[in-house]
């Protein structure tokens, strides 16, 4: 009878221990509701976050693409980079509302981005996402 009611004990701490563990790895992020300001007679976008790690990786990799689009954009290629730098804006707002972090984008932009274009994008940035990056790369 000790032995079973042990495992039985056993069992259910290791099952509690499972699921603490397969939930903790999004607990770091939390969901938040972010407003979009469009430009122009366009109207202003509600964003609702669903944050997983996942999530805060492809987010935070859309957002590095976006900016070495704006980059580009910005230092030669066809314009303009008014377009690249929308989208730019409209990703991050989309890694605002899954709550990722500095970390999550810090991680992104380096592995995406060269240090030239990180430090052009430091001054040529404005608003939310300049905070962010100064946050990120600081």
């Amino acid at each position: 009878m000790w032995l079973r009611a042990g495992g039985t004990v056993a069992l259910t701490l290791l099952l509690v221990l499972v699921a603490a563990a397969c939930g903790s790895a999004g607990a770091r992020h939390t969901s938040h509701t972010v407003t979009f300001r469009t430009g122009g007679n366009f109207p202003a976008e509600t964003i609702v976050g669903h944050p997983t790690d996942r999530g805060c990786i492809r987010d935070g990799r859309t957002v590095a693409e976006n900016a070495r689009l704006y980059y580009r954009h910005s230092t030669g290629a066809p314009g303009p980079a008014d377009l690249y730098y929308y989208d730019l804006r409209f990703a991050f707002a989309h890694f605002q509302a899954d709550g990722c972090t500095s970390g999550d984008l810090r991680r992104a932009l380096e592995r995406c981005l060269t240090a030239p274009q990180r430090t052009f994008l430091l001054h040529n940035v404005a608003g939310d996402v300049d905070r962010a990056f100064h946050a990120a790369l600081g």
